[in-house]
């Protein structure tokens, strides 16, 4: 059975009327039969045949037949018997039957052309979506190659800093431990002179030594226990922290003949950490500014609260900014790397800004560096804040 086709009702009407409508428009042209009857009836039967099936053109084709004689060829309007009208009969229901088989076979190539071509766009449609899939998910694959073979290219490049830094740990502590002993040695030789009669600016002096020969054995304590394992974290109060660091440096400071301001919040958090290594991460990037500022430079000291984001917690920032010489765009962004200075050969080990990045990343922070040539340079650190109220400290704003 072909697809969609018409019920029998719908099919036999409309062969009745095909045929109805071949006698109405041969009878217009003439009573006496003519090619162009035969020419119309032929139609009503491939009408028949095209929309009602093999069985719908027969009947059109016997209905034709019967209608041609009875109509148009006998005189009287009856059927004739004798054998001219069964012979004219038998031809025109073979060449009727040959044209409605021809009607239906051909419908049925074009149907099973059309169901093959819609299949053909069926499959066509369906292949090309699976292409597209494909493709999709081969870009995918590729962006994901390549994003893993740069995470490996990132971990490698760690593995050998981390290596490095593992090295240099391990020379810094024996060093470390080595230098503990003449330090001793020194720090009770001061005492004892201590004890001796002295200036007031010679003993002043004296505590100074004292001080820092302290400090340095503080350091080395310090190193020793990262050898030995984490160093105890202690509430840390920046106000403080910033305070201790600049009188340790005023010495420095006034030599170099550099003024430092601060702009401290009147508010800030309390830090959870190691004093002792904050404080050699403030040392170092003050030595570094002072050295690239030189005679009459001028250093200023901002901390303010850094709020919670979506990309980190709440803490504290700390802005130390020069007006010295600044840093190659070239160097920039090697600064961070083992035994990279833009100090003079000699003066610089290349050490000093990694020990504070690595110390600033303990704390979970950041470090980053800014600078132009000939305008100076910012170093930005964020600390996250203890897990824990914020505690109200008085800044200490007063120009150095």
């Amino acid at each position: 059975m072909l697809r969609d086709r018409p019920s029998f009702l719908a099919r036999y009407a409309l062969t009745l009327a095909t045929v109805a409508l071949a006698i109405w428009v041969a009878s217009i042209l003439g009573r006496r039969a003519d090619p162009s009857h035969f020419t119309l009836f032929f139609a009503a039967v491939m009408v028949s045949a095209w929309y009602g099936g093999l069985g719908a053109g027969l009947v059109a084709t016997v209905l034709s037949a019967l209608s041609l004689d009875y109509f148009f060829i006998s005189r009287s309007y009856s059927l004739a018997l004798d054998w001219s009208a069964l012979l004219r009969l038998s031809v025109f229901t073979l060449v009727a039957s040959v044209t409605s088989s021809l009607t239906v076979a051909r419908k049925r190539a074009e149907q099973s052309l059309l169901k093959a071509q819609a299949e053909l766009e069926r499959r066509v449609q369906e292949r090309t979506a699976e292409l597209a899939t494909a493709n999709e998910s081969l870009r995918a694959e590729i962006a994901e190659r390549r994003r893993a073979e740069k995470e490996l290219w990132r971990l490698q490049g760690e593995m050998g800093r981390v290596e490095r830094l593992a090295a240099l740990g391990r020379v810094t502590g024996t060093i470390a431990h080595e230098l503990g002993t003449p330090l001793n040695s020194v720090l009770g030789y001061t005492q004892l002179l201590a004890q001796e009669r002295l200036s007031e600016s010679a003993r002043r002096r004296l505590s100074v030594i004292e001080t820092q020969v302290q400090r340095m054995g503080g350091i080395i304590q310090h190193y020793l226990s990262h050898t030995r394992g984490s160093p105890r974290k202690n509430q840390i109060r920046v106000h403080e922290l910033i305070r201790d660091t600049l009188v340790l440096f005023e010495p420095i400071l006034q030599q170099q003949g550099v003024k430092v301001t601060t702009s401290l919040a009147e508010s800030l958090p309390v830090l959870l950490g190691d004093e002792a290594s904050l404080q050699r991460v403030l040392i170092n990037v003050l030595d570094n500014a002072v050295n690239a500022s030189q005679n009459g430079g001028r250093l200023k000291i901002v901390a303010r609260s850094s709020p919670s984001t979506d990309a980190r917690e709440a803490g504290i920032i700390l802005e130390i900014t020069d007006n010295g010489a600044g840093i190659a765009p070239e160097l920039l962004p090697k600064i961070f790397d083992l035994f990279v200075t833009t100090k003079p050969s000699g003066k610089g080990t290349g050490l000093g800004l990694v020990v504070c990045q690595e110390i600033v990343k303990a704390h979970g922070g950041t470090i980053d560096i800014t600078s132009q040539i000939g305008q100076g340079t910012c170093v930005r650190i964020f600390l996250p804040a203890a897990q824990q109220p914020v505690e109200s400290v008085a800044a200490e704003g007063a120009p150095s």
